[in-house]
C-alpha cells in the first residue's frame, strides 16, 4: 500500500510539474521547423524561394505514458497561403495533460510582409503578427489530493478533496509577433537564417484563485543555416532558445537531407539535445516542399528515474499545394 501511495504522489509531482509547465509556460515540439505558423508569425505564407500556393502543417506528440495510463499529448493543424507580399495563416492547437485532462486549447489567425523587395531574390526578411483566443480548463473531479489519501483503506477518489474549487475555465485573448531572415542562393554553399518571435505580448491573466497572475512572454529566437555539401547532400544545423519566466530551453541539432538519385525524393534524418531534457532522433522523407517525418525523445532528465527513457514520439507533416494551369475543360487541378 505504501508503495502504491509512493508511486501515486511521485507520479503526481510529475503532474504538477508538467501541469504549472502549461499553465504558466507554453508546451513545446522536438519538430519547431515542421510548425512555422506556430514557432513564428513572420513564416505565415512565406516560403523563402521555395514553390507552393498553399500549405498544410499538422503535429502530433505523445510522451510520459509510462508514468501513468493516459499519456500527455500536443496536437496541431495549421494553414497558410501567400498573396503576392503578403502572408495569412493560422493554427489551432490542442494539449490535453494526461489522467488529470488539463486542457489547453489555442486558435490563432495572423499575417506577414515581406520587408525585402522582389530585385532582393536571395534575400528574405519577413515580419508578422498573430491575433487569437486561449481556453485552458480542468476540473477538481479529474485531480487526486494527498487529503484522499487513508492509512486503513488507502486511496479514497469519492471523499472530498477539502479544495474551493470545483471546475476552471478561461478564455482570453492573445497576440504574437515575430521577425525572420533567410538568405536562399543554390550557388551558394551557406544560405543562413535567423528568427525572433515574442508570444503572449499582452500577457492574459491566467489565474485560477482570482488574485491576477499574468502569462509571461515567451522568447524564441531560432539561429542555423542550410549547408549545400554536394548536389546530394545538404545539411541543416540549427539551434533554439526559448525562454518564458523563468524557465528557459536550448535545443541543438542538425539535419541531413540525401537527395535519391533520379527522383524528387530526399531521405531526412538528424539528431537534436535538448539540453538537460532529452536526445531527439529525427527519421523522414521530403519530396519537393512537402515533408512527412517522426521523432523520438530518449529522456536526459532526472524524470528518467521514473519514466525511464521513454519520453515521447511525435509525427510532423508539411503538404504544400501547387497549382498547376488550368486543363482544356478549365480545371484546376493541384499536386
Amino acid at each position: 500500500m505504501k508503495k502504491t501511495f509512493i508511486k501515486i504522489i511521485v507520479t503526481a509531482i510529475c503532474m504538477l510539474a508538467a501541469g504549472s509547465y502549461s499553465v504558466a509556460q507554453d508546451y513545446h515540439l522536438s519538430q519547431y521547423d515542421i510548425a512555422p505558423v506556430y514557432m513564428n508569425p513572420a513564416l505565415a505564407g512565406m516560403y523563402m524561394g521555395e514553390a507552393g500556393d498553399f500549405r498544410i502543417l499538422a503535429n502530433y506528440r505523445s510522451q510520459w505514458q509510462k508514468l501513468q495510463s493516459k499519456p500527455y499529448t500536443t496536437a496541431s493543424i495549421a494553414f497558410d497561403k501567400p498573396i503576392k507580399r503578403f502572408g495569412v495563416g493560422g493554427y489551432l492547437i490542442d494539449n490535453l495533460a494526461g489522467m488529470s485532462n488539463y486542457n489547453a486549447f489555442g486558435f490563432i489567425v495572423g499575417g506577414s510582409y515581406r520587408i525585402t523587395s522582389d530585385e532582393s531574390k536571395n534575400h528574405f526578411l519577413t515580419a508578422g503578427i498573430q491575433l487569437g483566443m486561449m481556453n485552458k480548463k480542468y476540473s477538481d473531479n479529474d485531480l487526486l489530493f494527498s487529503t484522499q489519501y487513508f492509512s486503513d483503506r488507502g486511496l479514497d477518489a469519492t471523499t472530498d478533496n477539502g479544495e474551493a474549487f470545483k471546475k476552471f475555465s478561461l478564455l482570453k485573448f492573445d497576440a504574437n509577433v515575430g521577425i525572420y531572415y533567410k538568405y536562399r542562393d543554390q550557388n551558394k554553399k551557406f544560405n543562413p537564417f535567423a528568427g525572433l518571435s515574442i508570444n503572449h505580448l499582452n500577457r492574459p491573466d491566467q489565474s485560477t484563485i482570482g488574485i491576477p497572475y499574468r502569462m509571461p512572454m515567451r522568447f524564441n529566437i531560432n539561429v542555423g543555416s542550410d549547408i549545400h555539401i554536394n548536389p546530394m547532400l545538404n545539411l541543416q544545423p540549427s539551434f533554439l532558445f526559448m525562454y518564458q519566466g523563468a524557465a528557459h530551453e536550448f535545443n541543438i541539432g542538425i539535419l541531413a537531407y540525401y537527395n535519391l538519385k533520379n527522383t524528387n525524393y530526399e531521405l531526412v534524418s538528424g539528431f537534436a539535445y535538448r539540453v538537460k531534457d532529452a536526445l531527439v532522433i529525427h527519421l523522414g522523407i521530403k519530396q519537393g516542399a512537402s515533408t512527412f517525418r517522426m521523432s523520438y525523445d530518449i529522456v536526459t532528465s532526472p524524470l528518467k528515474a521514473y519514466a525511464g527513457s521513454r519520453g515521447a514520439i511525435e509525427m510532423g507533416v508539411i503538404y504544400t499545394g501547387i497549382k498547376k494551369p488550368a486543363s482544356n475543360n478549365g480545371g484546376t487541378m493541384l499536386k
